[in-house]
């Protein structure tokens, strides 16, 4: 008989098989990439249509997103509610992407609702449909929304993947409230050339009588949110400082997480909710791979950071870590565009460990293409590893105990070397059925 674990590692296989199905390419069609809410909604025709049945917070953002809607989760749990949460990408398995007051899915549940769920739907779907199956990305949004479902959550709250009008997770009917963090050059390649292209494209998330709130403050991007609301009959509410006599903890340090904290703030107070204890939320808050202090003597902290951004806030948690040397492990996927930060980080950094990450959905840069860019913008020894287990190890073994390891560029790539400290089968073995 398969054990726990084992059947998971074929749930998964299965799940992420399906980027194997050979399939239109609508990804870089701006017009044609409707198609993904199109046949996901009728895919949810299938399985009851759990986008029905859920009350949903929508984020959106260049950066930002995961600490909104983990901080924002945490926030209405303490005010007594069930929430659950669909977030992406996972650090180190799976299950992370699905949550339900800070439990992740149990691997059984999992097996469960793709067994006598989807699966069944993805059969009929096939001789009902002309259009292609449903992606690995629209699949675990459905997850999400049947989990939320069986659970019996008050809240759900979304992530967007990438953009908004055509995400997996726009398929939802009028949230109570969508939220758009800030607007960044990220994803250039699908959501287009300019900050004006993606605010456009994240606006789509903006529905009739939802409110909607921004951290944007670039006018012009804002004006764009307030065009849209009031052609969709949103109400824009613009965010008051309600973050400015609150005590940020360790986490919420930087001014771009204050800014987060402020819009979890807002948000609350729109919906009139008041957590019991806000301030214990926020000294108490952490998140896996974004700000984490894994490690200490020497201090391991891991980021993924992998846009400009977020390289940017990371810049300013480090200045307020004290430390006596820097060791920097980064990785980057090839389509980021991560140089613009890497030139304002490299001059703090005394140890540089160059590496890669393994994933099968997104393809490393070239160590090569690594080497020769940080090769002009730093005259410190750059070290280059192939292997990014090696390249940690490396860099544990040549810190001294007050000095600071930061392992950054990649989400991936963070949440790989997480297995070092906390493994999939220790976190797989922690949750028991509720």
């Amino acid at each position: 008989m398969a054990s726990k674990i084992n059947i998971y590692h074929q749930d998964v296989a299965w799940l992420e098989g399906l980027a194997n199905i050979k399939r239109k390419n609508y990804l870089l069609g701006p017009k044609s990439r409707k198609i993904f809410i199109i046949r996901l909604q009728k895919f949810l025709d299938l399985v009851a249509n759990p986008e029905k049945k859920l009350k949903f917070i929508h984020v959106t953002g260049t950066a930002g997103k995961g600490s909104t809607v983990n901080l924002l989760q945490n926030m209405l749990i303490d005010a007594g509610f069930k929430v659950g949460s669909y977030t992406s990408p996972f650090a180190t398995t799976t299950i992370e992407k699905f949550r339900v007051n800070h439990h992740l899915i149990d691997p059984k549940i999992l097996h469960d609702i793709l067994n006598q769920q989807i699966k069944p739907a993805l059969d009929k779907y096939v001789t009902l449909h002309k259009t292609d199956v449903p992606s690995y990305f629209e699949l675990c949004t459905t997850i999400a929304l049947l989990y939320a479902v069986r659970e019996k959550c008050d809240w759900m709250i979304l992530e967007a993947g990438l953009g908004g009008r055509h995400d997996a997770t726009n398929v939802i009917p009028a949230p109570v409230v969508s939220a758009i963090t800030n607007i960044g050059l990220d994803h250039t390649e699908i959501l287009g050339p300019t900050k004006k292209d993606i605010a456009t494209d994240k606006a789509g998330v903006i529905k009739k009588s939802s409110y909607f709130l921004t951290s944007e403050t670039d006018q012009k991007l804002v004006n764009i949110f307030k065009k849209t609301c009031a052609k969709k009959r949103a109400k824009f509410i613009a965010l008051k400082n309600l973050a400015q006599n609150i005590k940020g903890g360790q986490y919420f340090s930087t001014p771009k997480q204050k800014t987060n904290l402020n819009l979890v703030l807002n948000i609350l107070e729109v919906l009139n909710i008041q957590p019991k204890n806000p301030q214990e939320v926020i000294n108490n808050f952490h998140l896996i791979c974004r700000q984490e202090i894994i490690q200490t003597n020497p201090r391991v902290i891991l980021d993924g950071a992998h846009n400009v951004d977020k390289l940017n806030n990371l810049i300013e948690f480090i200045k307020t870590q004290k430390y006596q040397k820097l060791h920097l492990i980064f990785g980057a996927a090839e389509d980021k565009h991560y140089l613009p930060a890497l030139k304002k980080l490299l001059p703090q950094v005394d140890f540089l460990y160059l590496t890669r990450f393994d994933n099968p959905f997104r393809k490393s840069a070239s160590l090569k293409t690594l080497f020769t860019q940080c090769e002009i913008l730093t005259t410190i020894k750059i070290s280059v590893w192939h292997d990014s287990q090696l390249a940690l190890e490396s860099a544990l073994k040549n810190a001294k105990p007050k000095d600071l390891v930061v392992v950054t560029g990649s989400f991936f790539l963070a949440g790989s070397l997480r297995e070092h400290w906390i493994d999939e089968e220790q976190i797989t073995q922690k949750l028991k059925t509720k």
